[in-house]
């Protein structure tokens, strides 16, 4: 059973892009529906907005790697999906971006290229979505769980007289 749940956690995002876009199909979904520019530019902000903000939880998840959490994350195996995870939905990010921009270009032609590119480019945003939930909830685990530990990293605050006077000295020294 755990052999299952592992592979329904590595291979959902694709499983789920790929029943998304045999619907499509079924209901005549292409690149000649009305406004589709509006939904590639929309894909291209979300997605690059995404991207971004995983990059920033990333760092955030550095700023953290002290923590009993991230510490029982990177002792284990699953650090190495944690990685693949964010790899994914990275590279995934881009290939949206990439392929939208594409389709922007190529949306009014008519030909198998465009059929192709629109049925890759649906592929990756059905993909994106289901990928980036799943490492924005991982990440969101860690972090509150990261937040209810007993072990929290020490502030600079002093309460040391001396050290404070210290500082202060050095301080006024670069008013000058």
């Amino acid at each position: 059973m755990e052999r299952v749940t592992k592979f329904l956690g590595w291979f959902y995002p694709l499983l789920l892009a790929l029943l998304l876009l045999a619907l499509a199909f079924k209901f005549g979904f292409n690149s000649k529906v009305k406004y589709f520019d509006k939904v590639l530019d929309g894909s291209i902000t979300f997605s690059s907005i995404v991207v971004g903000f995983l990059g920033a939880l990333l760092g955030i998840l550095m700023s953290i790697r002290d923590s009993l959490i991230v510490k029982a994350i990177f002792a284990t195996n699953e650090k190495k999906t944690l990685k693949l995870y964010f790899q994914e939905t990275f590279i995934i990010g881009f290939a949206v971006v990439i392929s939208s921009c594409v389709m922007h270009v190529i949306r009014e032609d008519i030909s198998l290229l465009t059929d192709w590119i629109f049925t890759i480019w649906l592929l990756v945003v059905a993909w994106f979505i289901p990928s980036t939930y799943r490492i924005v909830s991982i990440l969101m685990s860690v972090f509150f769980s990261s937040n209810n530990s007993s072990t929290r990293p020490q502030g600079n605050k002093t309460n040391d007289i001396t050290a404070r006077e210290q500082l202060k000295k050095n301080l006024t020294r670069y008013k000058e």
